[in-house]
């Protein structure tokens, strides 16, 4: 309650202001040239954000009445709405403290990760290479009225423009690309990423999942969706970092949000699909589903692939998800859980019936090895940490059913289970590729790191940075990057 009362003055404060003059200052003051990282990130850039949608909700753009804004009474708004963070739950208010962490890092992170040419080219390997007639191809061409090929290309110029020119854009700023992306395509692509500046107040309110709650003060910005503010024909980047999200996952977002259902029916095999390409790239000897279903009576769980190391087996499951808004901000375990039952909490059950099986009943297919492991590969980045965590911070009774099931010797111990991103499973490969590592070695580095609080890691990617290795992005993407990036003749 007193949180609510707080922000009600913050929007007070708000209020009265041109809409538009209020969100440059925003901007000028979130992007300003600084020194380092952490010198923009202490300007708290998801704060300004917030602060920036609320400016759209509560004012009108170009009003006639508005006031002036003097720097004096923008800093009190900035002043007061950091404030705010004084009123929020604090960690010892919540089950569990990775809970929380977890709403932070939904939050945050996305401002901290910088151009990754391994999350661009896997989404342009997943989706512009599907035959012309796929179905999730021509949804998107239907839908923009633009190729995905072509579609990715004119996001990553979008992208080098703003780099060049910082804030504002017109499609005249990019007639030097025409030749090779088309004009039309550019302006196809600037209008899918942008909201009008006139339309921006409904706009928000269309995409408002909080509706002016607490969950507000955890959520990604709804900028994601349209990270470019359009007016007279100029485009202006309200984050460059905001932009680079939206185009890693723009075409999956757009997919998915017109038809959930339709979209995981084909990307689900998709997904499979590309980490048995990396699989292979990687030099692992693996079992697919397809052999591992037969002969397995009806009941048995079964994951998408298991590795055969000599003394050990890795399950790996693929799980083509992300998480929806409530599980992004919310602390509430049950809440959690409830949105990654059919993800995360289903491959723990089908990896550890399918070793149960195994150990005893045998298999013509795979060994029983001492040694298990489990890998959840997920398309978003779940931050659910190791099995561990997950189990202590959301998943313990839910576990502990699935695990009443299981012979001791067949379970797969909590801490060598682990939920990865794409990119992360990308970066694994290539280094297993690279290097003399094999996969059990990379999985019991994380656990003996994770052991120890000191050195414990927020996710998995963490860890392989962690390694003594050099880490590059694997060979299988050079195609994807070399398309994407061979436009200036």
């Amino acid at each position: 309650m007193q949180y609510q009362r707080k922000i009600k003055k913050v929007k007070s404060l708000l209020r009265g202001y041109d809409a538009a003059d209020l969100a440059e200052t925003l901007y000028q003051y979130m992007n300003v040239d600084v020194e380092n990282d952490v010198e923009r990130l202490r300007r708290l850039p998801w704060l300004i954000m917030l602060i920036l949608k609320w400016n759209f909700l509560e004012n009108r753009v170009h009003s006639e009445s508005a006031k002036a804004l003097s720097n004096k009474e923008f800093m009190k708004i900035l002043d007061k709405a950091y404030d705010l963070g004084n009123f929020v739950k604090m960690p010892t208010d919540v089950t569990h403290f990775r809970n929380m962490l977890r709403n932070i890092a939904f939050q945050q992170f996305i401002y901290q990760k910088p151009l990754s040419t391994t999350s661009v080219a896997t989404n342009h390997r997943l989706f512009s290479e599907l035959p012309d007639n796929h179905r999730l191809k021509a949804k998107f061409k239907n839908i923009t009225n633009i190729d995905i090929k072509d579609f990715n290309k004119c996001c990553l110029v979008i992208y080098a423009a703003f780099v060049k020119f910082k804030k504002t854009i017109s499609i005249n700023d990019l007639e030097i690309i025409f030749e090779k992306v088309g004009k039309d395509n550019l302006e196809k692509t600037l209008d899918l990423l942008s909201v009008d500046l006139y339309r921006a107040k409904q706009v928000i309110k269309d995409n408002d999942s909080s509706n002016g709650t607490y969950s507000e003060w955890y959520e990604q910005t709804p900028f994601l969706k349209f990270p470019i503010i359009k007016h007279d024909n100029k485009y202006t980047c309200v984050n460059i970092y905001v932009l680079l999200r939206t185009i890693e996952n723009y075409i999956y977002d757009l997919l998915k949000s017109s038809n959930p259902e339709y979209f995981m029916d084909s990307f689900g095999k998709i997904f499979e699909t590309y980490l048995n390409n990396g699989l292979l790239h990687s030099g692992c000897l693996y079992v697919e589903e397809s052999a591992l279903k037969k002969g397995l009576p009806k009941g048995v769980g079964v994951v998408d692939f298991v590795i055969t190391e000599q003394e050990s087996s890795v399950f790996i499951d693929a799980k083509g998800v992300e998480l929806p808004y409530l599980g992004k901000v919310s602390d509430d375990p049950k809440v959690i859980l409830g949105k990654v039952k059919s993800s995360a909490l289903k491959a723990i059950k089908q990896a550890n019936s399918l070793n149960n099986h195994v150990y005893s009943n045998g298999s013509k297919v795979i060994k029983f090895k001492r040694n298990n492991y489990l890998l959840v590969v997920t398309y978003k980045e779940l931050y659910l940490g190791n099995g561990k965590t997950f189990y202590d911070s959301i998943a313990k009774e839910a576990i502990d059913e699935i695990y009443k099931g299981i012979a001791t010797e067949a379970r797969i111990p909590l801490n060598h289970i682990y939920f990865i991103s794409i990119e992360a499973f990308d970066l694994l490969c290539s280094i297993i590729n690279r290097t003399d590592l094999t996969l059990d070695n990379i999985i019991e580095h994380a656990k003996k790191s994770d052991q120890d609080e000191s050195t414990s890691k927020f996710d998995f990617q963490q860890h392989l940075k962690s390694l003594d290795v050099n880490i590059q992005r694997p060979d299988y993407l050079d195609n994807a990057i070399k398309e994407l990036t061979d436009l200036i003749p």
